[in-house]
Parts: structure tokens; C-alpha cells; sequence
């Protein structure tokens, strides 16, 4: 996996419901902790509530993190119609909350499932869509001989040289996407008969194009 979809900013839309009223807020959130509070502030911004129920979606490919919550709802009406949304949309590092307000008629169970899936579709309709490419953050030390050369493979590879520090030799602090990664060690090896040392490698995410 090389990229993946998220939203690009907070949103939240009303939808009415029969009697009720519906809301949907999203946002783009890295860690369960940042969902977490976003929970709580909209919590606080839509007091007196009935219920606020979510669906959060982390991480990507073999490691996504699904969870969802019905929050009192009857169970499987609120939250996995969420998710849903979430998945179908192949959303990831997104918290949605679907808050309802009862409006003294009672929606049923497949009122309920009908109601909260087109609430978050609302919002995910609503939502600037985003595709993130991952990439490989590295380092690498590079001998003064072999400098030209090594910046001009990272340019090929659509890389970036984040910073540098010159020492008894060069220090770079690249990323590289992840769609330009293969024989990557072979190049820099080749350009520079094997004298390229990587220290470190590891994954990172910047925002490649918005939708």
C-alpha cells in the first residue's frame, strides 16, 4: 500500500430525520487519544444531546484500527452503520460522530440503522476528501565524492531532502515515496560503489493531492 484516503478538515452538517434531528462531524485525527477528545468537544458544543455515537478509523492497510460505539443506542444500529460509511468510503485517520437528538417518535431498529448511515454519509459527502502517499524517511551519509550524484537519484525518485549536515562526511535526512522505494538501496550502492551508508529508515505520510 502506497497511499491511502483521510479528510483534509473538520466538518459537521445538520440532517432532520423524521422528528429528529441528526448530526454528523467528522475529523481527521492520527491517534485514538486525538479522537477521544474530539468526541468531547463536540459533546460540549451539542449539549442535551441523546446520544453520540462514533466510528473511527486508524492506521492503513493490514494495520487499520476499526472501532465503533452505539452509545446507548439498541445494539448495531448507530455505530457500525458509521463505520460503514468509513469503510465503503475507504477513509482512514477519520473520526465520525453521528449525534441524535430524539424528537419524541421512535425510529425502530431499522430506522435507526437507515438514519445514522445516511447521517454519515451526509458528512462524508460534506467532507474535503484527501490522498496521502506514504513514504520512507531515511538518513543517509554520503561521502563529499558522491554528493551530486546522490541528490540527483533522490530527485529522480521524486524524493526530498528534508535537511543536511556536513561533517567528515554528508549527513541527508530524505523521504522517498514508497511507489519510487524499490532498488533503492542497489542505487545509492551503485552510485557510489557501496560507500552510501542508510542509518535509519522509517515510515512517514505527506499530503500528495486533495480530491
Amino acid at each position: 500500500m502506497v497511499s491511502y484516503r483521510t479528510i483534509g478538515a473538520a466538518v459537521q452538517v445538520k440532517i432532520p430525520v423524521g422528528a429528529c434531528r441528526f448530526y454528523a462531524s467528522l475529523a481527521p485525527v492520527e491517534t485514538e487519544e486525538e479522537a477521544k477528545a474530539y468526541l468531547e468537544a463536540v459533546k460540549e458544543q451539542l449539549p442535551g444531546a441523546t446520544h453520540h455515537a462514533t466510528a473511527c478509523r486508524l492506521g492503513w492497510g493490514d494495520g487499520v484500527l476499526a472501532r465503533s460505539d452505539d452509545d446507548g443506542e439498541p445494539a448495531g444500529t448507530a455505530g457500525p452503520p458509521l463505520l460503514a460509511v468509513l469503510d465503503k468510503g475507504e477513509l482512514t485517520n477519520v473520526i465520525l460522530v453521528g449525534t441524535r437528538y430524539f424528537g419524541g417518535v421512535k425510529l425502530g431498529i431499522g430506522g435507526l440503522i437507515r438514519a445514522y448511515r445516511s447521517c454519515g454519509e451526509a458528512g462524508v459527502k460534506a467532507a474535503p476528501i484527501l490522498k496521502k502517499e506514504l513514504k520512507a524517511r531515511m538518513e543517509l551519509v554520503v561521502p563529499y565524492d558522491y554528493l551530486g550524484a546522490v541528490q540527483r537519484e533522490i530527485k529522480a525518485r521524486e524524493g526530498e531532502v528534508l535537511q543536511h549536515r556536513f561533517d567528515q562526511h554528508v549527513v541527508l535526512d530524505i523521504v522517498v515515496p514508497l511507489r519510487k522505494l524499490d532498488g533503492f538501496k542497489h542505487c545509492m550502492a551503485g552510485v557510489s560503489r557501496g560507500e552510501v551508508i542508510i542509518k535509519r529508515m522509517e515510515s512517514g505520510v505527506r499530503i500528495q493531492e486533495s480530491e
